[in-house]
């Protein structure tokens, strides 16, 4: 119905337009006017004949490109609105930047802090057991020397003892200290 409609009011435009030249036209005008209403009648044939045989394809492919051209106008305005939603998204995490920065640095310094009151700890314990270490041995080596000045002493005593008991023993006083001493080692 649509077809003929358009293919009626095209032949009523040819025709006006060749009566309309017709009727204004000379004598001597009118064999250009007659080839011009031929020509015009050809095209309209063309036409006519062209949307007889590729209309509906040609229609098809027009309404199919109208799809397409649609769908793609769908799909970008889902694009933008994605893009609309990423962009406040970034928007509310740079907006959030100043606060998470705040946050890292308040745990990197209570990190800090942590590991340096773990440093103190452990060098208060190795101080405490160098101390420990160095009194220990500094009471070995004050007993070391001790025994060893005890020892020196007493040799110093038992030669001046030798000498002095030397000098005011006699044989017979000799003799009697020797019984006295094999006397306490048996009785022992």
């Amino acid at each position: 119905m649509k077809r003929i409609a358009i293919f009626l009011i095209m032949v009523i435009m040819v025709l006006v337009s060749a009566g309309l030249a017709w009727s204004a036209a000379e004598a001597g005008d009118m064999a250009k006017w007659r080839d011009f209403m031929w020509r015009v009648i050809n095209f309209i044939i063309f036409v006519a004949i062209l949307y007889w045989a590729a209309g509906k394809r040609i229609g098809k492919l027009l309404s199919d490109r109208r799809e397409k051209i649609r769908d793609e106008l769908v799909e970008l305005d889902e694009r933008r609105t994605e893009a609309d939603k990423k962009l406040q998204e970034v928007e509310a995490q740079i907006k959030d930047l100043g606060t998470q920065r705040e946050k890292v640095l308040a745990d990197f310094q209570q990190q800090g802090e942590a590991l340096k009151q773990a440093i103190i700890a452990q060098a208060h314990e190795k101080a405490a057991l160098i101390k420990a270490q160095a009194e220990s041995s500094a009471t070995q080596e004050y007993k070391l020397a001790t025994d060893k000045l005890r020892e020196e002493l007493a040799d110093m005593v038992i030669e001046a003892a030798e000498k002095m008991i030397q000098g005011q023993l006699t044989k017979e006083g000799h003799e009697k200290l020797i019984q006295q001493s094999l006397t306490r080692v048996v009785l022992h």
